[in-house]
């Protein structure tokens, strides 16, 4: 029996994280697996504190396990029990975990670190679905997951062409490969503190430049696709249109998710056609795997009284325009229902080795 961590994040307020979430708890639910459920910092609440518009309320199921602030838990009709503390605070107060009695609606309100989120996650039992909900603006502790579900939509853009090259940046960075190998083939420049301010990578170039005898280059920390770049363009690697395959290098991030935190999304498909063009080569030591995306067309719009309403786009045109443009799995879990959301789901259960079920 084996725990996986599926984290389940939105790339903006409204793009249906919450309904994502929903139906992931029911496909769990439904077969048997121990549910471990939190969140990263604070959601839940029944109504958008911008658009003043109902959201989708977290309901979980009978026996879910829920990582929470204790006023929160104790304030739930799912009637948690078994409550303990988890040794984590957040902006509500204290973490708790408990287990709910009856099915109820839940706020979550959960760890805001990397090393608070292990903490918690510690608490899941060894056959459990650990389910983390969390904001893109919030997606750095993601690193603790096995599993990624992004979900996306009008709310972000209602451009289908800029959904889907941003579904092809995050997939491009998520698809690197992991370096396995104790040996590096070359001589090593580490760099610290990451590159995500404008200059850092002219400066990197100008290193690499001075030393000829780099091979790899171990960055960590968040990385800007402009900014890296500029480490691209200060070697000459790329000069217009032009590729010079006069140097080879390799280099080695912490984990995708560090290369999303900052800049446009959509710069990483250009900058790594430019880097693998070269001959170079670009890993992560450790990642998370992105199983597809979940695509809604609602779009929440202010009206001539300047309070907002519920609207959509075109749902079938949205989909499929973002469906035939990406790399990755999507779907329209209202329009097509949660098949393939369930799918992906079962490849995160197949690649973990299986779980254990409780029945």
């Amino acid at each position: 029996m084996m725990r996986i961590i599926i984290g389940i994040s939105g790339t903006a307020k409204n793009t249906g994280k919450t309904t994502t979430l929903l139906e992931a708890l029911k496909f769990f639910h439904k077969r048997g697996n121990d549910i471990f459920l939190t969140g990263i910092g604070y959601d839940g609440e029944d109504f958008d504190n911008i658009t003043g518009l109902p959201k989708p309320r977290v309901l979980v199921p009978e026996g879910t396990i829920v990582v929470s602030a204790l006023p929160l838990l104790e304030s739930s009709p799912a009637d948690f029990i078994d409550l303990k503390d988890t040794g984590v605070r957040c902006a509500l107060g204290r973490v708790f975990l408990g287990r709910a009695r009856s099915q109820g609606k839940v706020v979550l309100a959960g760890p805001a670190s990397t090393r608070d989120l292990l903490s918690v996650t510690s608490f899941a039992p060894e056959n459990a679905a650990v389910l983390i909900d969390g904001a893109f603006s919030r997606l750095s502790p993601m690193v603790v997951a096995d599993s990624l579900i992004l979900a996306t939509g009008a709310a972000r853009s209602r451009d289908s062409h800029r959904v889907a090259r941003e579904v092809n940046g995050v997939f491009r960075v998520m698809s690197l490969p992991v370096f396995r190998n104790n040996v590096f083939p070359g001589e090593l420049m580490k760099i610290s503190g990451g590159l995500f301010l404008t200059g850092q990578g002219q400066e990197l170039g100008w290193r690499l430049n001075g030393n000829k005898k780099v091979r790899v280059v171990r960055v960590e920390g968040v990385i800007n696709p402009g900014v890296f770049q500029e480490v691209l363009d200060e070697l000459g690697l790329v000069k217009g249109k032009e590729i010079i395959k006069d140097r080879t290098l390799l280099f080695i991030f912490d984990h995708p998710i560090k290369l999303l935190l900052s800049g446009d999304i959509c710069l990483w498909e250009t900058v790594m056609d430019n880097l693998f063009l070269t001959g170079c080569c670009a890993m992560v030591e450790n990642s998370t795997e992105l199983l597809g995306v979940t695509v809604s067309p609602y779009l929440p719009s202010m009206s001539r009284a300047g309070r907002y309403m519920a609207t959509y786009v075109p749902p079938y045109t949205f989909l499929e325009d973002i469906r035939n443009l990406s790399l990755v799995p999507c779907s329209d879990i209202i329009l097509e229902g949660p098949g393939r959301l369930y799918s992906w789901l079962e490849k995160s259960i197949s690649d973990s080795g299986g779980m254990g079920l409780l029945e």
